[in-house]
């Protein structure tokens, strides 16, 4: 079976959807709709018939839901498969019942076709999850790091656990053709640099989407991790098939930082930084529960921005039943919610999901239950229309699986515009 390959020429720059900024098109004369043009066109509608019907479509099937004559309809099909992108069902035989003659074919998409990948960058590890173009994961590899590891050895991890997770599938580099790499810090508009990341050394100075491109050569993307997990959620997380449209992912990590999806893309801000919210000073409690220094003023300029890390034997007590520990991932929560409760107001979202990354195993769901009820019960007490909260359900997943869909998102363009630009080669 022939697989499909990227075409390099003519080269077009990648398109990715999901990084929230527009793309808008050059004010012009109308353009001219070639022959050419057409069939590109035809070719893409009966590849979403392929890929959407249910069951897998007869020749005649894709006729009627395109609109196309039977003879462009055949030529194209012909051309998809031998491109690799769909291919004939097998037939199977009705026990019982005699055919007169050949029975009618169906067609099927084929997503192995091509892959994506999708990384994450933390400081102490990076790990590559090569994935099919239905998003299903094929392929993971997690490399360990030093946290002070300079940004171009950051940088050949990051290609060293993509090409392992390939190697480890029998994938190789011709049939990747998108790659997302998920990192702390600011990213720039337009998701080809790393413009600031105080906690991973010289990474903001090395060119991360060179260095990935050069090695897999496809189109590369870079995307703070906060928000990629906030589009990891709303794909296959707890925003999955419910209104998501309008919410905040909010990671609970070695860092805190919070990705924004509003009206349905995600919310990037001018120059990338929207959902930084490791930067808020957030309120200390008193002994008695409740918040003590609130707003401006010295107090609150002497404190440092951010939240620290939940400590892991504050989690594994309170999942234990430790009063102590419960009382202090109660407090946690009070906190998370008197400092974020700002951003609820401005942005009013319908969902905000709590990371779980500090909550890695069964054992410990308790104490992210109570965080959860500690946050949303104080939150609802600041708020004009209180939000769902849920908890991850992606867990330590959420950015990886961003990270794919951001991916293939971009592949998507491609599929749902001029698939006959992926040109077939053999294997």
């Amino acid at each position: 079976m022939a697989v499909p390959d990227m075409v390099t020429e003519p080269e077009e720059p990648a398109v990715w959807p999901l990084s929230g900024a527009g793309q808008p098109g050059t004010p012009g004369a109308p353009a001219v709709v070639g022959v050419a043009d057409l069939r590109v066109t035809n070719a893409a509608a009966v590849l979403a018939v392929v890929r959407t019907a249910d069951p897998h479509p007869r020749l005649s099937e894709i006729v009627t839901a395109t609109s196309l004559s039977r003879p462009t309809v055949e030529t194209i099909a012909e051309e998809l498969v031998d491109s690799g992108l769909i291919e004939v069902v097998p037939a199977v035989p009705t026990r019982g019942q005699r055919s007169p003659g050949r029975p009618a074919r169906r067609f099927r998409f084929r997503p192995h076709a091509g892959y994506v990948v999708g990384v994450d960058v933390r400081p102490r590890s990076v790990t590559a999850c090569l994935a099919d173009l239905d998003g299903t994961p094929v392929a993971v590899r997690r490399t360990t790091v030093r946290a002070d590891v300079s940004g171009a050895a950051r940088a050949e991890a990051v290609t060293a656990s993509a090409l392992g997770a390939m190697a480890d599938a029998g994938v190789d580099a011709a049939r990747v053709w998108a790659a997302t790499v998920g990192t702390p810090g600011l990213v720039d508009r337009h998701n080809t640099r790393v413009r600031q990341a105080d906690n991973l050394r010289s990474w903001a100075r090395t060119d991360v989407v060179g260095i990935v491109r050069e090695a897999l050569g496809c189109p590369v993307a870079v995307e703070n991790d906060a928000n990629l997990a906030c589009l990891g959620e709303q794909w296959r997380g707890a925003g999955a098939g419910g209104t998501s449209s309008d919410m905040i992912f909010v990671l609970l990590g070695e860092r805190l930082g919070a990705g924004v999806i509003a009206g349905g893309r995600l919310l990037r801000g001018h120059h990338g930084a929207a959902g930084e919210i490791g930067f808020i000073r957030f309120p200390e409690e008193n002994g008695s529960g409740s918040e003590g220094t609130r707003g401006g003023g010295a107090a609150a300029a002497g404190r440092r921005p951010g939240l620290e890390p939940l400590p892991a034997a504050a989690i594994s007590g309170a999942a234990g039943g430790d009063q102590a520990a419960v009382a202090e991932i109660a407090a946690y929560g009070r906190r998370l919610a008197e400092g974020v409760a700002p951003v609820l107001l401005a942005l009013n979202p319908a969902l905000v999901v709590l990371g779980t990354g500090r909550f890695p195993s069964g054992a410990t769901a308790p104490a992210a239950e109570l965080l959860l009820a500690a946050a949303r019960e104080h939150a609802d007490g600041l708020l004009v229309d209180p939000p769902h909260w849920k908890l991850s359900t992606l867990a330590d997943d959420a950015v990886l699986t961003g990270a794919v869909h951001f991916a293939l998102s971009s592949v998507e363009v491609v599929l749902r515009t001029r698939p006959t630009s992926l040109a077939a080669q053999g294997v």
